[in-house]
């Protein structure tokens, strides 16, 4: 009893499914209009002018320097917080965190942005010569075989 019940629940659900997208394909009145794209100018490498507020430097994990940029707010009296951005495995520090820093700044916040060893002006390499495991960029340990890389 319970098995037919629910079996013509699910019938029910997928009538209802089946209906909505027949609505949805064939009738004409649902279409989106049209609507023109602009064209933006893309900005050369040359045009793109690094904000004043923002500072190159750098830190050790080890022996490996790491290149970051920091920005901090305006004014600065007083400790504020600061925010760590990092990018993922297909990208450098100046591949869009950038702003995003310059929005935290403007809230009031410092943020250090920086790019992982082996990427982007950062020294180092991001495999464990041992294994071949990725290493963690922050203390320099391989999870794979659980070394301890300098």
């Amino acid at each position: 009893m319970i098995f037919r019940t629910i079996s013509v629940i699910i019938c029910y659900l997928l009538g209802i499914i089946i209906l909505y997208l027949g609505i949805v394909i064939f009738a004409p009145g649902f279409s989106v209009p049209k609507q023109p794209m602009q064209k933006a100018k893309q900005p050369g490498k040359k045009e793109i002018k690094p904000p004043k507020s923002r500072k190159n430097v750098s830190f050790k994990v080890g022996e490996i320097v790491l290149s970051a940029w920091l920005y901090l707010p305006e004014n600065l009296s007083a400790p504020v917080a600061c925010i760590i951005m990092n990018h993922g495995f297909g990208g450098t520090k100046d591949m869009l965190l950038e702003s995003y820093a310059l929005r935290f700044q403007e809230a009031g916040m410092a943020v250090l942005t920086y790019d992982y060893r082996n990427f982007g002006t950062s020294e180092g390499e991001w495999t464990c010569s041992e294994c071949g495991g990725i290493i963690c960029v922050h203390r320099g340990y391989c999870y794979q075989c659980g070394e301890r890389i300098k």
